[in-house]
């Protein structure tokens, strides 16, 4: 949820309690909650690169010149990719606005 959003909700909220209205559970909007997202994580081993949280997203892989090398869509919560393909060296990896380098054996 962008954090302007969040910011309308709670200013929305406080407003509301300073004028002594009730607020109740149910009064505050689900998406506030259920639109939060786990932070992405990439963890590799060897050639595997193990992938968590991204979904709907695209893994780009990049050689340490900057040239694309590989791109993949994510379809599911959790994903593994060999890499094994790839010649032996540093690349980085991004995911949305998170990057990690990483060094293939």
């Amino acid at each position: 949820m962008p954090m302007m959003k969040k910011l309308l909700i709670l200013t929305i909220c406080a407003f509301m309690l300073s004028m002594g209205v009730e607020l109740r559970a149910q009064d505050i909007p689900k998406t506030a909650i259920e639109n939060e997202q786990a932070p992405i994580t990439i963890t590799v081993n060897e050639s595997t690169v193990h992938i968590k949280n991204a979904d709907k997203k695209v893994v780009s892989i990049y050689n340490l010149t900057g040239v694309e090398v590989k791109r993949i869509n994510i379809d599911s919560p959790s994903k593994t990719i060999d890499l094994g393909f790839l010649p032996k060296g540093c690349y980085i990896i991004k995911i949305g606005n998170v990057a990690r380098k990483v060094y293939l054996r």
